[in-house]
């Protein structure tokens, strides 16, 4: 039987648990990002200022909610196949483009089509490669008209995956599968995105200025759920090269901003008069080994180094945005509506064992024909005072193991640097996903994944994602999740420290702004309540 998702109903329960105010009158919204944006073309952009910008100026068949889930936007409705691999989708009626003219199933047809053309240079066009035919075209194998993405009519859209894909609808809410105006890209000669007059969304905001400090937005009044929003306009601020993490606090208190996204280092100052804060545990932060050119590339030595891992200490000393890590996925994450975590187990490392330990550091440093590591280097990221942490650690490796490492405590850019280039031994390394799911998570290991900076290559852990992100059944696809996680613990590829929740604090005047912790998007629509 097919599966068959309606809106309505969400869009009511979604809009009855936003307290606005009636008759509120709509207020102007600052936000600050570290970097201009590079081009303003959903399909080409591959950072993060230029996907935030365009992720207010257009919108996608769907959106991501505060909490990952999703939320109505260009489609109004869809059915999934019961093989799950055709999508039909029904266009909203009064979607428009900010010039007034009808959005179209043809538009988001032509906008696909872009992603797999070449010429586009997208670096997401890969995430997309589920749908019918995509790869083959990327690669020119066949022409664009044979891409598995077609309008039926102007309201309804059919999309055909070539296999499975459990990930395909939260796709579908980022940037590379919004909407193109093929007429209006055409006249733009080449220029698509790069300046204010070479964009036309659909989103809630039109592009107003571009300059060299700031980005303007206001309100878009073809914009179908304008007269519900509460934002008449967004400034982006774009800081100077100068500026750090914390001045974005400071402009905050300060009420030089409407929201900030914060570590939770500063969030009880943050939080006070009328300001209203969410939060998510959403990242894991561990230690990363390389497992190449290394002191660490015996198995066995990082095996030893889990095995002497006695967190008692360090966890009485973690603050309260920190909690001790137990895996490697963070507790938030889910499948489809089910907890990872509760399907799978919490607690997925080994016990500590410092005699179990000695006998695998012993035999691992036979086999790399040392007689103890000397000159090992941990690289960590200041500002967190994740050196202090780590000191609980390193006193008991120094006792039990006789291994002492050099640490260095690096700015953001040096640090980024030395991970990207492979020159460290150890560093204590962040991991989040860009989306709700433990792939998001664990493919940062993959052989082919850009963010992996362990050198760690397994075709058997690659074949357990693989097989994990195609499986329909959710307890299935859990179990091969799990075993994927378990041998990254059990390779001591990555030893897992300390949950970390990410807040967002809005101001009085924007607490209707909302956060989607996974992919770092804002939404500044601020709708008003229905009642």
């Amino acid at each position: 039987m097919n599966k068959r998702f309606l809106f309505p109903v969400m869009i009511s329960v979604l809009f009855s648990l936003l307290l606005f105010s009636c008759g509120k009158e709509s207020v102007p919204l600052y936000y600050d990002i570290e970097t201009a944006p590079v081009n303003l073309d959903p399909q080409s952009a591959a950072d993060y200022s230029s996907q935030l910008i365009i992720n207010s100026l257009f919108e996608g068949l769907l959106r991501s909610g505060e909490n990952g889930e999703l939320e109505p936007a260009a489609a109004e409705s869809y059915t999934v196949s019961d093989d799950g691999l055709t999508y039909r989708f029904i266009l909203r009626e009064d979607g428009r483009w900010s010039d007034g003219e009808r959005v179209t199933a043809q538009d988001f047809v032509f906008a696909f089509q872009r992603l797999f053309n070449p010429d586009t240079n997208s670096k997401n066009a890969g995430d997309f490669f589920c749908i019918q035919n995509s790869e083959e075209i990327y690669k020119g194998e066949l022409p664009a008209s044979q891409l598995g993405v077609k309008a039926i009519s102007d309201r309804e859209l059919e999309i055909v995956l070539k296999e499975y894909n459990s990930r395909f609808l939260s796709l579908l809410t980022t940037t590379p599968a919004m909407p193109c105006n093929e007429n209006f890209f055409l006249e733009t000669r080449g220029k698509y995105g790069l300046s204010g007059d070479m964009v036309l969304g659909n989103g809630p905001f039109y592009l107003s200025s571009w300059e060299e400090d700031a980005i303007r937005l206001r309100q878009n009044g073809e914009y179908s759920l304008s007269s519900g929003m509460g934002a008449e306009s967004v400034t982006f601020n774009i800081l100077s090269a100068m500026d750090t993490e914390a001045a974005k606090e400071e402009r905050f208190a300060d009420g030089k901003t409407s929201a900030v996204a914060t570590d939770g280092t500063h969030v009880e100052a943050l939080s006070q008069r009328g300001n209203r804060v969410t939060h998510n545990e959403n990242t894991v932060w561990g230690l990363v080994f390389r497992t190449e050119d290394s002191p660490f590339a015996s198995e066995n030595i990082r095996r030893a180094l889990c095995y002497d891992s006695d967190y008692t200490a360090m966890e009485e000393a973690l603050p309260s945005y920190l909690t001790k890590a137990s895996a490697i996925v963070p507790q938030n994450i889910r499948i489809g509506e089910q907890s990872y975590r509760e399907l799978v187990g919490s607690d997925l490392t080994t016990g500590y064992d410092p005699e179990r330990a000695k006998e695998l550091y012993k035999q691992g440093l036979a086999e790399e024909g040392l007689e103890e590591i000397t000159q090992a280097v941990l690289l960590v990221p200041a500002g967190m005072g994740h050196e202090d942490y780590f000191a609980y650690l390193s006193q008991i490796w120094q006792r039990d193991l006789g291994l002492y490492l050099t640490v260095e405590v690096l700015e953001a850019q040096e640090y980024q640097q030395r991970l990207a280039s492979g020159d460290f031994d150890c560093a204590i390394l962040s991991l989040n996903g860009d989306y709700n799911s433990p792939y998001a998570i664990l493919s940062q290991f993959s052989s082919n994944s850009g963010k992996n900076v362990s050198g760690f290559a397994s075709v058997a852990f690659d074949r357990l994602l693989q097989s994990a992100v195609q499986q329909p059944d959710e307890e299935k696809a859990a179990q091969s999740y799990k075993q994927a996680e378990q041998m990254l613990l059990d390779s001591g590829v990555f030893l897992p420290l300390y949950y970390q929740s990410e807040y967002f604090v809005t101001s009085k005047d924007g607490s209707l702004v909302r956060y989607d912790f996974d992919s770092k998007m804002v939404d500044f629509r601020m709708l008003e309540a229905k009642e």
